[in-house]
């Protein structure tokens, strides 16, 4: 893989951090992270119909300051399929196209990863729960889906795109490579992209008090897949496709 980032699964998210940026630096967007998504889970349980993503972008507004937002709702082929890799492409998380470009590479090898890799299994789990709003009644039923793709810029600079969509199509162990047509998705695709800043001033009083409130979720919830990748570039196709 090409070593420009560093790779890791954040409960629904898959994050890039340039592979200089310091570990320090790398905990800090992880722990940030990582509250949002809890917080917003915890909200659903509490209030099925809260805003999740609404949720998570106030608590990382407590330190990340916001600059550019866009919305894209995006409605599947209804002739062949559309994955998630596709509707990330549809905003584009890098001004500069040979950034974009990289950017895209190595989410082409996160979507080639075979479903057996463990830190998969944590995405799953996160992208989509059966308990919002309502349980399902059949496995047709549709519920709500989240992926969310995180790209640090620098240390104190990045951006990212969420993904929301209901479908009762059940989840492959690979999502990012799934295809969907028009009958899987119940509506449209929310694509919602946003631009962010750290601001150290806000950070630095609320950095340990963060690190502390997710210390005992880390270890199940965060996965660096980079050696998982970089292993997988050196099989036979066939076999990373497994």
């Amino acid at each position: 893989m090409d070593k420009a980032y560093s790779v890791f699964v954040n409960a629904a998210a898959i994050v890039l951090v340039p592979s200089i940026v310091r570990d320090a630096a790398v905990d800090d967007l992880m722990n940030s992270v990582l509250l949002a998504q809890l917080v917003a889970n915890k909200n659903l349980q509490r209030i099925p119909n809260a805003d999740w993503y609404g949720s998570y972008m106030d608590v990382l507004r407590v330190a990340w300051i916001s600059g550019a937002k866009r919305r894209k709702d995006l409605l599947p082929k209804q002739e062949g399929t559309s994955s998630p890799l596709e509707w990330v492409a549809a905003i584009p998380l890098d001004d500069r196209p040979d950034q974009q470009q990289q950017i895209m590479a190595v989410l082409d090898r996160v979507a080639a990863l075979p479903g057996s890799l463990p830190a998969l299994s944590i995405l799953r789990k996160h992208m989509q729960k059966h308990n919002e709003p309502d349980p399902p009644q059949s496995p047709s039923s549709s519920s709500p889906v989240r992926l969310l793709v995180i790209v640090a810029h620098s240390p104190v600079s990045m951006t990212g795109i969420c993904l929301q969509f209901n479908t009762g199509k059940s989840i492959d162990a690979n999502p990012w490579r799934q295809g969907f047509d028009g009958k899987d998705i119940d509506g449209c695709v929310s694509a919602r992209y946003v631009r962010m800043q750290l601001s150290e001033t806000l950070f630095a009083p609320a950095r340990d008090v963060i690190a502390r409130k997710v210390a005992a979720f880390v270890g199940d919830n965060i996965a660096d897949i980079t050696k998982a990748i970089d292993d997988s570039d050196a099989l036979p196709a066939e076999e990373v496709c497994r």
